[in-house]
């Protein structure tokens, strides 16, 4: 055997032992959109689905039904949404376009209030769907109050804030951005409580519900995972060059699920940083790649299945492995 078959041998092997790691079996599939998303966000148990493609309207589904419930636009000149979320109890979604945000009723679809704000990169909602984490070209992120229509809190970057969240108890903030920076706040004081460095801009962060633990990626770096209480290191996702698309802590905060650029998903367990299992959608056309990244997960109600949106407009639904 010469050294080259013997090295392709060698690297064929390893392939198919890999690929037999992996689940791509999904229990239920969903076209969303045929010419691909360019964001969507789910609600906390994966019941409802925003969608948006470039320049055109969100429409929230229903998942399992894929029954299309609204269609949802900022302006009529409908710049594109670039960022949306539902609050946990399923009452409200907010979506922003570049320049605008809209807070809708769920049960009516009807627009509840509309604010201007210049250069919006990324927004969270809290829980109630009272509030809402707005992040910013402008080198700040904006603790807004929608009920009253004003800033609680203004947390400072030296750079663009590219990914901003928040925790579900009401709690804690983190916001990530160009400056290589990862912050977390508290939210009842506006006070920052640690700074968490990384070597590349930081586009994926993620806290968990009841805000013990956080994420933070800098895009092709590091994932690692922080104790928010005392800001000290727990464990490092094993991959060396790593870039989140989206990430979700599940309900307990015992794991983290991330997805990939690669469209290939990730669940992982917090305290040891280990993977605990893979999840790679088939690809539909064998003969040419695929290149879309995953930009939605939630885990289902019963905590026995995940859903994932892929840029590709395909929504899915997985069972999680005992």
């Amino acid at each position: 055997m010469t050294h080259f078959i013997k090295i392709f041998f060698l690297v064929y092997i390893a392939f198919g032992v890999t690929a037999c790691q992996y689940e791509n079996v999904s229990e239920k599939t969903w076209t969303h959109d045929e010419k691909g998303l360019f964001t969507a966000a789910f609600s906390k148990d994966g019941s409802l689905a925003i969608v948006a493609a470039i320049g055109r309207p969100a429409r929230l589904i229903e998942t399992e039904s894929n029954t299309p419930l609204h269609e949802w636009q900022h302006t009529d000149s409908n710049e594109g949404i670039i960022a949306a979320a539902i609050s946990a109890n399923n009452k409200f979604a907010i979506t922003a376009e570049q320049n605008s945000l809209a807070l809708w009723q769920i049960s009516t679809g009807k627009i509840i209030g509309y604010w201007d704000f210049p250069s919006i990169t990324d927004i969270k909602l809290s829980a109630d769907g009272k509030k809402a984490l707005i992040g910013m070209e402008n080198h700040k992120a904006y603790y807004f109050d929608l009920y009253y229509g004003k800033i609680i809190h203004t947390f400072a970057h030296d750079g663009i804030v590219n990914t901003v969240a928040l925790s579900n108890n009401g709690k804690y903030a983190i916001t990530g951005g160009n400056a290589h920076q990862a912050k977390l706040w508290d939210l009842k004081t506006g006070k920052k409580i640690h700074q968490w460095d990384h070597i590349f801009k930081v586009y994926n962060v993620a806290l968990s519900d009841d805000g013990q633990y956080a994420m933070t990626n800098d895009s092709l770096g590091k994932t690692r995972l922080w104790d928010t209480t005392t800001g000290q290191f727990i464990s490092q996702l094993p991959m060396r060059y790593m870039t989140v698309s989206a990430s979700l802590f599940s309900p307990d905060s015992k794991h983290l699920l991330t997805g990939r650029p690669n469209q290939r998903i990730d669940l992982w367990d917090i305290k040891t940083g280990s993977l605990l299992g893979t999840w790679i959608p088939k690809k539909r056309y064998f003969w040419r790649p695929d290149t879309a990244a995953i930009i939605a997960l939630a885990f289902s109600q019963d905590g026995r299945y995940f859903f994932s949106e892929a840029s590709s407009g395909i929504a899915q639904k997985w069972k999680l492995s005992k």
